[in-house]
């Protein structure tokens, strides 16, 4: 009997420190550790003339998480703009909070402060100062952003930040002898719909780029965009050996990277600060260049 009771104590032991390290590791050590992800991706309804466009994904910021201050966001503009990207694009969650009030938030009226962030807005516009790419830097507003103060938010990223906010609206830039399209999306979680009045009313369906949040978004998108840039996600956060990352807030096929579904292409990046819970495991802190080119064949469907 006392040979099981010490090798229980000696298996509760070793459990407690391998969760011990697992907990140091995943708070202390992956969240400042930072990837640049590089993907070429051929897309469909894309001019040739645009091969080897470079986007730059800069997702899920969270300002004030762990390991995200104001000067590490700093840093991922520094990155960004190293990467010579032919655009930027902001998709969301640049802000974390301090307090929720539920109540504030269902009765506040639209404009104001409806939650407390950890940095304020104007700290975290200063901060994404300074990104450059040649056909231009565009943003979305996340949910934690508007649950904030969408207006506020949106304001500040123009007038401080000097990015270009796309709510619902499509931008078009001459590039290459040919036009290409940003079309911005509002976060799925707003009103659960995609308005597309924007998108359905171009004449010429091609080289659109749509970004947003939530990689939901292209269950109920339209079809004719070329790709969906979406954060939202975080990798999970926590990629277990084996069973792999968790979706606790999306489509399990949209975590992290390429997936095509109804011949509709979306790209998720795992971002950079974290949300829920303070730790990343096996999910690194990231932004994506991706290398854009026509598809002539088909690829798979992601299951």
């Amino acid at each position: 009997m006392k040979k099981w009771l010490k090798r229980i104590g000696l298996l509760i032991g070793v459990l407690a420190i391998l969760l011990g390290l697992f907990l140091s590791y995943s708070y202390f050590i992956e969240p400042r550790q930072f990837v640049v992800v590089n993907d070429a991706v051929a897309v469909p309804h894309w001019d040739g003339r645009l091969n080897g466009l470079r986007v730059v994904t800069i997702a899920d910021i969270h300002t004030g998480s762990n390991f995200a201050p104001p000067e590490r966001i700093r840093f991922v503009v520094e990155q960004a703009n190293a990467q010579n990207p032919d655009v930027i694009v902001l998709l969301g969650d640049y802000v974390s909070e301090s307090r929720f009030d539920r109540e504030r938030m269902r009765t506040a009226p639209d404009g104001t402060d409806r939650t407390e962030l950890k940095v304020p807005f104007e700290t975290v516009a200063e901060s994404l100062k300074g990104l450059r790419a040649k056909y231009g830097v565009y943003a979305v507003i996340g949910n934690h952003d508007w649950y904030h103060n969408e207006q506020k938010i949106h304001r500040m990223l123009e007038e401080i930040s000097g990015i270009n906010v796309l709510n619902n609206e499509i931008h078009e830039v001459e590039a290459n002898g040919t036009t290409l399209r940003i079309w911005g999306i509002e976060d799925l979680w707003k009103n659960r719909t995609v308005p597309a009045d924007a998108f359905n009313a171009l004449a010429e369906k091609k080289n659109i780029i749509a970004i947003t949040h939530n990689p939901d978004t292209l269950l109920a998108a339209p079809e004719g965009f070329s790709i969906l840039f979406a954060g939202h996600t975080h990798g999970g956060q926590l990629n277990w050996p084996i069973f792999g990352p968790k979706a606790v807030f999306n489509d399990p096929r949209f975590m992290d990277g390429l997936a095509v579904v109804d011949g509709k292409y979306v790209y998720v990046s795992s971002g950079v600060g974290t949300s829920v819970i303070p730790i990343r495991f096996r999910v690194p802190p990231e932004i994506n260049v991706v290398t854009l080119s026509s598809n002539t064949a088909t690829m798979p469907e992601t299951p």
